[in-house]
């Protein structure tokens, strides 16, 4: 069964990801905190500056423990300021409307 990804974030509390650009950002889009289990390439980067910035957690996917995962969603969701402060981030995301301003600065180029 396939489900819209864009569809599930703004329903959940939490989003535990591998870190690829695509779940990363569109959890910051909707302003979810992250448990990042990065496997390879990109990944590694994004958790790195998720975990840097307060608004996930790192874990290391081949030897975090039960007690880690526990720990960390128990942080991330008892963080009120954390959770307060990916909400007005990802407002701020969403206003900017990046899709349109990506289309006019691409029809901008192309036409010369």
């Amino acid at each position: 069964m396939w489900c819209s990804q864009t569809r599930i974030l703004p329903l959940v509390d939490l989003v535990i990801t591998h870190g690829g650009n695509n779940t990363t950002t569109e959890a910051l889009h909707f302003g979810k905190p992250m448990i990042l289990l990065p496997l390879f390439w990109d990944q590694h980067d994004n958790a790195q500056r998720m975990a840097e910035l307060g608004y996930g957690v790192r874990l290391d996917p081949y030897r975090f423990t039960d007690s880690q995962l526990h720990g960390a969603i128990d942080r991330l969701l008892g963080d009120t300021a954390l959770r307060r402060t990916l909400t007005e981030t990802g407002g701020t995301i969403r206003a900017r409307d990046g899709l349109l301003t990506a289309a006019d600065l691409i029809e901008r180029a192309a036409a010369g």
